[in-house]
C-alpha cells in the first residue's frame, strides 16, 4: 500500500490547495491529476534539477567577508530613500519632474514604446493584497482535526518546490538561517518607502508578530529557512528596454508574486507551518540576491543581480521565511564570474556610465550607504542608474544586450555557448562577439518596437 503523509481525503486536499478534480485548471496548460502530497512532490517540477553546465561548489563564486557583513536597513536603497539623499531634494524633485514632462511629451509625439498605449499597459499594475503574517485564510491541521503535515527537509523541498513551479515560480531554491552569517542577509529594517520601515527583530519569541503600530516585526528563531525563488520576464519585452512597453517587463512580475506569496503562505498555513512574506508590493525581508546564489539559483554579474543558467537576467528575485524545515541547496558555477570580467557589454551600453568597467570586482562599497559591504562584486553608483531610469521612465538596456540573457529559440549555439562559458574563459570575447553579429539583445529599430503589439506570442510572452 502506497504511504501517503496527508490523512487528508483526495476532495477536501485538492479544495485546500484551490485545484479542482481536473487537475491545476489555469495554473498548468496540461494539467496533471493530483491526489496527495506524494504525487505533489513526484512531479518532475519538484526535482529542480540544475542545467548539465551548471555544477554545484561549496562556496559562491563570488568572495563573501561574513566578518565584515552587517544586516542592512533597507530605507537606505534607491527605489526607498536611498536616490532623494544621494542627489539632495532639489535635483531629486527635477529628477522626478522631468520624468512626468518626458511622458507627457513622448504621449503626444507617438514615441513609439512610450505611446498611450504603451503608458497604459505600463500602468496596468494590480496586486493581491500582501502581508508579512499573509492572509491565513485556509485553514490549519487543528481546525481539520488532523496532524500537521511531516517530513524530510528533502520531501519538503520538493514539495514545496512543486507547488511553487506549478503557480508561476521559474526557479525555487531554499537557504538555512545562520546567526553568523546568512542572518545578515536579512534586513534590519524592512520594505522602504518614503520614511523607515518596520524594524525586523529575529528572536526565541514562539510565534511571528507585524506590530507596525509599534514599528517592528518578529521573526521566531525556529523560522530556519528562506524560500528564494524567481519569476520570469518575457524576451520581447525586455528587448525593448528604455521603454514604457518594455518595463512591465518587471512590473508584473511584482504582480504575479503579491498573488503567489499569498498562495504559499495559505498552503504552509494549512500543512500546520508558518510563512512569513514580503509586506512590500516590491521586495522586502532581505537581499535576494544573496540568497538567490547561496540557493544555487544562479551567480552573482557585473550588475549585482542573478544570472541564472537557464535565463540570464531574465528574472526577479522574491524570498519568504518559513519554519517548515527545508534542505538548503549549493551554490552553483557556470562561469559567470570570469565571464563578467570581460564582457563589459552591459557597462558599455549604460546610458548615463553608471556600470563599473572595472576588470576585477572589489570589496570598496565607494561610500555608498545604499550598498552592503561584505561582497566582492562590481560595485557602482546606482544613484545615477536610478536617476535615468525615474527621468526615462524606465530603462533595462543592460539586461537587454546581456549574452547571458538570451532564449532558447536558436537551442544549438546556446547550448554551445553556455559549456564554453562554464568551462574556459578563453572564448567570452569570441561570445560577446557573436551576440552582436547574431543581431541579439536591443530593439533599439522604432519599427521593432512598435512592431511589439503585432507579434503573435505564447502565454506570458516567453519565447523558448
Amino acid at each position: 500500500m502506497k504511504k501517503h503523509h496527508s490523512t487528508l481525503s483526495r476532495r477536501d486536499f485538492l479544495k485546500i490547495l484551490g485545484l479542482g478534480s481536473a487537475g491545476l485548471g489555469a495554473a498548468a496548460v496540461s494539467a496533471p491529476v493530483i491526489h496527495d502530497l506524494d504525487e505533489l512532490m513526484n512531479l518532475p517540477e519538484a526535482a529542480g534539477k540544475k542545467p548539465w553546465y551548471a555544477r554545484e561548489v561549496d562556496k559562491p563564486t563570488c568572495e563573501i567577508d561574513w566578518g565584515m557583513m552587517r544586516r542592512f536597513d533597507y530605507s537606505e536603497v534607491m527605489w526607498a530613500t536611498g536616490l532623494k539623499k544621494a542627489l539632495g531634494p532639489q535635483e531629486f524633485e527635477r529628477v522626478f519632474r522631468v520624468g512626468e514632462q518626458n511622458r507627457l511629451k513622448w504621449i503626444q509625439e507617438e514615441k513609439p514604446g512610450s505611446t498611450l498605449k504603451d503608458v497604459a499597459m505600463d500602468s496596468s499594475d494590480h496586486w493581491a493584497p500582501i502581508s508579512f503574517l499573509g492572509p491565513q485564510t485556509s485553514p490549519t491541521p487543528e481546525e481539520l482535526g488532523v496532524p500537521r503535515y511531516e517530513g524530510t527537509p528533502e520531501e519538503n523541498a520538493r514539495l514545496v518546490r512543486a507547488f511553487m513551479r506549478l503557480h508561476g515560480a521559474s526557479h525555487v531554491g531554499f537557504a538555512e538561517l545562520d546567526a553568523a552569517t546568512t542572518e545578515k542577509l536579512i534586513y534590519s529594517y524592512d520594505n522602504g518607502g518614503p520614511v523607515q520601515g518596520p524594524r525586523l527583530d529575529i528572536t526565541d519569541d514562539d510565534q511571528p508578530e507585524d506590530n507596525t503600530e509599534d514599528g517592528y516585526r518578529v521573526i521566531p528563531k525556529k523560522a530556519r529557512w528562506v524560500i528564494v525563488y524567481t519569476m520570469r520576464m518575457a524576451d520581447s519585452t525586455l528587448e525593448r528596454p528604455a521603454t514604457a512597453l518594455g518595463s512591465r517587463s518587471h512590473g508584473y512580475m511584482y504582480n504575479l508574486k503579491s498573488l503567489l506569496q499569498g498562495q504559499v503562505q495559505n498552503f504552509l498555513h494549512t500543512l500546520g507551518y508558518t510563512c512569513l512574506g514580503e509586506a512590500s508590493r516590491y521586495n522586502a525581508l532581505g537581499a535576494h540576491v544573496g540568497f538567490a546564489i547561496l540557493a544555487g539559483l544562479g551567480e552573482m554579474s557585473r550588475l549585482m543581480h542573478v544570472i541564472t543558467p537557464e535565463y540570464g537576467l531574465r528574472q526577479r528575485v522574491q524570498m519568504m521565511i518559513t519554519d517548515l524545515p527545508l534542505a538548503p541547496g549549493k551554490p552553483v558555477d557556470f562561469g559567470v564570474m570570469n565571464f563578467c570580467r570581460t564582457c563589459k557589454k552591459c557597462a558599455e551600453f549604460c546610458p548615463p556610465g553608471a556600470i563599473s568597467k572595472d576588470t576585477e570586482p572589489s570589496w570598496d562599497t565607494q561610500g555608498a550607504p545604499y550598498a552592503s559591504p561584505g561582497v566582492k562584486t562590481w560595485f557602482w553608483p546606482q544613484h545615477e542608474c536610478n536617476a535615468f531610469i525615474r527621468m526615462n521612465n524606465g530603462c533595462a538596456i543592460c539586461y537587454a544586450v546581456c549574452p547571458l540573457s538570451k532564449g532558447d529559440s536558436r537551442a544549438m549555439y546556446h547550448d554551445i555557448q553556455r559549456w564554453m562559458v562554464a568551462n574556459t574563459p578563453l572564448f567570452n570575447s569570441l561570445i560577446t562577439g557573436m551576440h552582436g553579429f547574431l543581431d541579439y539583445g536591443w530593439r533599439d529599430n522604432p519599427k521593432e518596437i512598435a512592431g511589439w503589439w503585432d507579434l503573435d506570442l505564447p502565454p506570458w510572452g516567453y519565447v523558448e
